[in-house]
């Protein structure tokens, strides 16, 4: 069903508001809604159309009718229920690194206001103080996500400093969401598992899997082109020189 994999797509926007968010759920269930709606003429338009076959169907229109309506209905349920509490996705913007310049010239306040309703337990006028320090800092702005930033608190013994946005980055990284950041991590633990699961044993095809899956170590290592070129180089299974001395 195309509708699912469109909404998905939307959700999965790094730049998603409570807006964005609210019309794409309800865009969705007006488009499932309408399709329920139109199942009967649909059951006839298949049933006319089609050459009958030899053997006569176990299964009559209103059969099907009725079992399309079950999946539709199905789906309605299931998106009001999954859906009920979507605060948690803007909520998430607040924290996106590649925001944080965008930040310092204008502050989220709707998203932050979303987060106190959502979390009343933070405190919001800490939080807020937080955020903004935490924008302005250049050292944030390279964390790659959530769970990224909170390993940097961590490790530098920001937990008390950072109070409020500590207890934010917990709640964020234990919650399920339909984020860009959540979506690259499931295709990178993926990979991880197709690669642990293959049983080949090209050296080649190993290496462009390491190198996938390490992209983010290759990245941060300045002089990796050069180490590369130095390591083929210095084989002795080549039949041309590439050293001289």
């Amino acid at each position: 069903m195309p509708h699912v994999d469109l909404l998905y797509a939307k959700l999965q926007k790094k730049d998603i508001d409570s807006v964005h968010i609210r019309g794409s759920i309800q865009q969705f269930q007006q488009d499932i809604q309408k399709i329920r709606n139109s199942l009967h003429s649909l059951v006839d338009q298949c049933s006319e159309g089609g050459s009958q076959p030899k053997r006569q169907r176990s299964l009559s229109p209103e059969v099907h009718e009725g079992i399309a309506a079950e999946v539709c209905d199905t789906i309605l349920r299931h998106t009001l229920e999954r859906f009920s509490f979507t605060d948690h996705l803007v909520s998430a913007t607040l924290l996106q690194a590649d925001r944080f310049e965008q930040y310092t010239m204008a502050f989220p306040e709707d998203a932050l206001s979303r987060t106190l309703k959502a979390y009343p337990v933070l405190d919001g006028s800490k939080l807020k103080t937080e955020l903004s320090l935490i924008y302005c800092k250049e050292e944030f702005r390279a964390c790659c996500g959530a769970l990224d930033l909170l390993q940097l608190f961590i490790e530098n013994s920001l937990e008390e400093v950072f109070s409020e946005t500590v207890t934010l980055l917990k709640i964020l990284v234990t919650t399920p969401m339909t984020t860009a950041e959540a979506e690259r991590c499931f295709s990178t633990l993926e990979r991880i598992k197709t690669f642990l699961r293959n049983s080949m044993t090209q050296e080649r095809l190993n290496a462009l899997a390491m190198l996938s899956i390490e992209k983010r170590l290759v990245t941060e290592m300045t002089d990796f082109n050069q180490k590369v070129i130095e390591k083929f180089a210095s084989q002795k299974e080549r039949r041309a020189k590439f050293v001289f001395k």
